[in-house]
């Protein structure tokens, strides 16, 4: 065979080939696609919110009137300020107390006395500690700010006594002596006469 002979019988066997092909009309397979999801079964997933970011609140300073109550407004009630008194009756300086006797406390306010207290001593010579009004703590030592009261001790064949004037501060317990003296023989009660009275006074500094 020679090479014409050849090219025309692979010429011949290439038409049949595609004579072949075209009578089969072979159609390609489409791809399998997936199955669609019906649109109301598909929720939108919600994206997370940003977080809000604020800025920190400046302190601000207080007014001074912030501090000051409104008017109508009721005033706070000034603070009260005590002392407290203790009374102890004896004789003979102090070796013996003297029980039922009467010790009496007064305060002169508006010029007139005003009772404060009246007890019975007891088998010790005591009363029970009276609490009375006192004024504010002072700011000078020297010359401390009290309340005067006058304090009265009597009893049977003694001498009445009086103290004046006897300084009460704030915050402070003041105690009171009393020596009391017999009467002479044959006396029975005191008589303004032979009253005693001391007369306290503040020591300066």
């Amino acid at each position: 065979m020679n090479r014409q002979e050849f090219e025309d019988t692979a010429k011949r066997y290439r038409e049949e080939l595609f004579r072949m092909y075209a009578s089969q009309n072979i159609t390609p397979q489409p791809k399998p696609q997936p199955a669609a999801v019906p649109a109301q079964n598909l929720q939108p997933v919600p994206e997370p919110p940003e977080p809000e970011i604020r800025p920190a609140p400046v302190p601000q300073p207080a007014a001074e009137s912030d501090n000051l109550p409104e008017i109508g407004e009721p005033a706070m009630p000034k603070r009260e300020y005590t002392g407290i008194i203790r009374v102890h009756v004896s004789t003979g300086r102090g070796a013996r107390p003297v029980a039922g006797a009467t010790v009496i406390i007064t305060h002169i306010t508006t010029g007139e006395p005003e009772l404060i207290s009246l007890q019975t001593t007891d088998e010790s010579g005591n009363i029970s500690a009276v609490t009375v009004p006192a004024p504010p703590p002072s700011e000078d030592q020297r010359h401390p700010q009290s309340f005067l009261y006058d304090i009265t001790a009597q009893a049977a064949g003694y001498y009445r006594e009086h103290s004046t004037d006897v300084p009460v501060f704030p915050n402070v317990t003041s105690i009171q002596d009393f020596d009391m003296i017999p009467l002479p023989a044959g006396s029975e009660e005191p008589v303004s006469a032979g009253d005693i009275t001391f007369f306290n006074e503040m020591q300066q500094y």
